[in-house]
């Protein structure tokens, strides 16, 4: 299993700069975000030469794009917010051939107006639900236009908030197109954050969600009361019970980083999590 970053979670100053330094770490393979090369995480318009550039820039340096976000809230209250966010989720689909990557990720979404990753007590309603599928239906069909796959995780602040919704969604379109992203640490509730937890809550995912698994994420999260998430290692998560699971459903992809919240602890969470795999490995 090879190992990937977020890239987003590395700042430098040009792009070249950006790929030596997710180069120099070992990671060979990002989930790209145009908010790392542009003024806007989601553009109204991207020209082919500008995302070719990209893909040789990235080529160069030896890494694959497995990802590319196209994160928008598909639940917002204002029905012309989610128009704008599926009119930018085309332009990003679109350019995927130009990027060389097929795989787009999501958010399903919040009522709260302030962020995207913040919880809202609405998202558990009918017509939050109602919504999504809204969204879902016309995010599917632009991928089918594109040729792209849709990547949605758990979130426990979002309107997809557990295993079970999430297998309620794909089996509410039964899309090749819609995939999930597998995030471990994204899993728990608050006030489930113990270590005890842990392997339960994993086997319950994977046993709903693992034939559909299209990208994994590699995050971990404190224990505690709250959602504390941080880089992997400096948490309760079982990494080596994470690839076994990965391994088990015959997942091919990379481990992606996420969480690294400050770059002093990117080398130490890249080598627990090399170490995880060197001892996994087949």
């Amino acid at each position: 299993m090879e190992l990937g970053m977020i890239l987003g979670e590395l700042q430098r100053p040009t792009l070249d700069e950006l790929l030596q330094a997710v180069r120099g770490y070992g990671f060979t393979q990002i989930q790209f975000g145009y908010g790392s090369v542009c003024g806007s995480a989601m553009p109204p318009r991207l020209e082919p030469e500008f995302v070719q550039d990209i893909r040789r820039r990235a080529a160069a340096n030896g890494i694959e794009i497995a990802a590319v976000s196209g994160t928008f809230n598909m639940i917002h209250p204002d029905p012309a917010v989610r128009d704008v966010g599926l009119e930018r989720l085309e332009v990003i689909a679109e350019a995927c051939q130009y990027l060389g990557c097929g795989f787009v990720t999501l958010c399903t979404g919040t009522r709260n107006l302030e962020s995207m990753w913040r919880w809202h007590a609405d998202n558990q309603t009918q017509a939050a639900w109602d919504d999504l599928l809204v969204s879902m239906e016309r995010a599917l069909a632009i991928a089918e236009r594109h040729g792209v796959v849709l990547g949605i995780e758990c979130e426990a602040s979002n309107v997809v908030n557990t295993p079970e919704r999430a297998r309620r969604l794909l089996d509410t379109f039964a899309s090749p197109r819609l995939k999930i992203i597998m995030d471990v640490a994204n899993l728990f509730q608050r006030g489930q954050a113990r270590a005890e937890n842990v392997r339960p809550i994993m086997d319950n995912a994977f046993a709903l969600l693992g034939d559909d698994i299209g990208l994994a994420h590699g995050k971990d999260i404190q224990a505690g009361e709250g959602l504390a998430f941080t880089h992997a290692g400096n948490g309760i998560l079982d990494f080596g019970y994470y690839v076994e699971k990965l391994q088990a459903c015959g997942y091919p992809g990379a481990m992606v980083l996420h969480g690294i919240k400050e770059e002093r602890y990117m080398a130490e969470s890249v080598s627990f999590v090399r170490n995880i795999l060197a001892r996994r490995a087949p």
